[in-house]
Formats: C-alpha cells, structure tokens, sequence
C-alpha cells in the first residue's frame, strides 16, 4: 500500500514538472522554464547554500526513510 502511494507521488510529481516545462514552452517565455529557475536560484552565493540546504532536507525526508 505505502509502496504504491510512494509510486503515485512520484509520478505525480513528474507530470507535474512536465506540465509546468510545457507550460513555458506554449507561454513563449512569459513562464520560466525549470533552468531558468533553477539558473535565478543559483544566481547568488547565499541562494546557493539555501538551495542546498533545502535539497539536504528534502533527501533526508524522502529519500532516507
């Protein structure tokens, strides 16, 4: 049951990030795509560190259970 919970948020989450990457596609630039985000969060060294703060805690809440 929890295994198959664990599957179906994952694959939520995918057609999630799909949709939103085919969002900025059909917007023509008016929505950033994921490297754009990912290139404004990473734009300054303390963004940064609190990206990878964030992506440490999101590991060890899902990934290490």
């Amino acid at each position: 049951m929890i295994r198959t919970m664990c599957f179906a948020i994952w694959a939520f989450s995918a057609f999630l990030l799909l949709g939103c990457e085919m969002l900025s596609i059909y917007s023509r630039g008016k929505v950033p795509g994921g490297a754009r985000v990912l290139e404004i969060l990473s734009s300054k060294p303390y963004r940064v560190g609190v990206l990878f703060v964030g992506w440490m805690w999101l590991g060890w809440h899902l990934f290490a259970r």
